[in-house]
């Protein structure tokens, strides 16, 4: 890469939950030399204007969601022009849920258009918070290193089958707790309700990340021999069938657990 790589991370004064910044941290860690651009909400994003290798948007709560609709809305082309270009994007948690077409929230009384980016809706229930782990392969990484997360999320996801998904889950639910298939993935643009922080605790997923951002240069972890062990340890439990409550499965419309 002859330019400087370039994170651009949004609203990190609203999207900043579940510890999940610490993904910029970390690909900080990994990639020293980027330059990590932090936007807030009065902003221009800086991909609106100029070339950035990878957007980001974590974990926002409810309110934190409409205000980012409200600042990218005016940017909806060009946010598909950069994912049909090929430009990478990590939407965490909730974030995802900001580029679909509607969310809706009945105990909150809204019901509101999203970005429209993605044909996906998202119903929140305040007092119907779903809690889980996530195991599932990528095509990015070889199968004996799933991706690992968690769920914890007062939304579920409903979108077309036709749009493609980031994992189809082996254990836990995906979009929504009637399918496996997790988040979204179109060209290089992720989106993903699971929260970890994802590429602290997918080692082998954050080294496919930083080859596909950069490929001409050789991808290193940053506290590399710690993410591998950790991530090792956290499979061996992620296989313990001990380790997985009856919830944590896909469900038949007829609501009956649907075992692995």
């Amino acid at each position: 890469m002859s330019r400087v790589l370039t994170i651009e991370m949004l609203f990190p004064e609203v999207a900043n939950l579940h510890g999940d910044n610490f993904n910029i941290t970390y690909l900080g860690q990994c990639r020293p030399d980027a330059r990590i651009v932090r936007t807030r909400l009065t902003e221009t994003p800086a991909f609106v204007t100029g070339a950035v290798d990878l957007v980001y948007l974590g974990p926002l709560t409810e309110h934190g969601q409409l205000k980012a609709i409200e600042r990218l809305l005016p940017h909806k082309d060009r946010i598909e022009a950069l994912i049909e270009a090929g430009t990478t994007f990590l939407f965490t948690h909730n974030a995802l849920e900001v580029l679909g077409a509607r969310i809706r929230n009945d105990e909150m009384d809204y019901d509101v258009a999203g970005v429209g980016v993605f044909e996906l809706e998202s119903t929140l229930r305040m007092f119907g918070r779903y809690n889980g782990k996530v195991m599932g392969t990528v095509p990015t990484v070889d199968a004996a290193h799933p991706v690992l997360g968690y769920k914890s999320q007062f939304s579920m996801v409903t979108a077309p089958e036709s749009l493609p998904g980031f994992l189809t889950a082996d254990r836990g639910i995906g979009r929504n707790t009637t399918t496996a298939v997790e988040g979204v993935r179109r060209g290089n643009f992720i989106g993903t309700s699971l929260i970890g922080p994802l590429l602290v605790v997918n080692p082998h997923f954050t080294r496919a990340l930083l080859a596909q951002l950069d490929p001409d240069s050789e991808p290193t972890l940053a506290h590399e021999s710690f993410a591998l062990n950790a991530y090792e340890a956290r499979l061996a439990d992620f296989h313990d069938n001990r380790r997985w409550h009856p919830f944590e499965r896909v469900q038949h419309e007829s609501k009956q657990p649907n075992h692995p």
